[in-house]
């Protein structure tokens, strides 16, 4: 189970100040339930999808790693769903698969606490816009899926915060680098207004569509 937030219009100011900040994650977790931070990095984040091809030429996606190592921030360029007469429905659902390869010490073990996403929504009556998100880890069957829709008419920037029930989330494995997968879809359903139409795309403010993610630590059983 999660928990969704949907931020609309002047809370998204807000939300756009806290995702520019990094998170520190000592917020929920006492210092001595958190690694070493010197010890605590990503070696590597890949990204591919229809929402954001892989071009080393033209990238379509940006990072941004917080200075403490323990959150990052990704930027979008074309991650955009629409629907509505005359658009192919190849256009409705647009998604991009993340791959997280990160460093760890020996006795923790982590996982995705929350997720931050931000926007804009336009969408005509009985048209909805629904975004998903699966965590899991490479290898492993278990996921933590987040869902929140967002129904119209809506006109607006719109920040989701899920924040992940900590007996919900899925763990990596004590002793192994596992990379972790988080695969993010956006869609567009205008099956209940056919004559309607909507997009869910890029940021109004800066360009961008803005994921953040924040990690939850723990330590393996001995």
């Amino acid at each position: 189970m999660k928990f969704s937030t949907i931020l609309p219009c002047a809370a998204v100011a807000l939300a756009s100040t806290a995702l520019a900040s990094p998170i520190n994650l000592e917020t929920t977790a006492a210092p001595s339930d958190v690694p070493d931070i010197n010890q605590v990095y990503f070696e590597n984040i890949a990204w591919n999808g229809s929402g954001c091809p892989w071009n080393p030429q033209s990238p379509s996606a940006s990072l941004i790693l917080a200075n403490d190592k323990r959150s990052f921030t990704i930027l979008f360029d074309k991650f955009v769903a629409s629907a509505g007469p005359g658009i192919p429905r190849t256009e409705n659902r647009k998604n991009c698969q993340l791959n997280i390869k990160m460093h760890i010490p020996g006795g923790w073990q982590y996982s995705i606490a929350s997720a931050d996403f931000r926007g804009w929504a336009e969408l005509d009556k009985n048209v909805n816009g629904r975004q998903q998100s699966i965590y899991y880890f490479q290898g492993d069957g278990r996921t933590t899926t987040a869902e929140t829709t967002i129904k119209g008419p809506f006109a607006n920037n719109y920040a989701l915060h899920d924040e992940i029930e900590f007996t919900s989330q899925s763990w990596s494995t004590c002793g192994e680098q596992r990379p972790v997968n988080i695969n993010t879809s956006i869609f567009v359903d205008n099956t209940k207004n056919t004559k309607g139409g909507g997009v869910l795309t890029t940021d109004s403010v800066d360009g961008k569509v803005t994921q953040v993610y924040q990690f939850q630590w723990k330590k393996c059983n001995k």
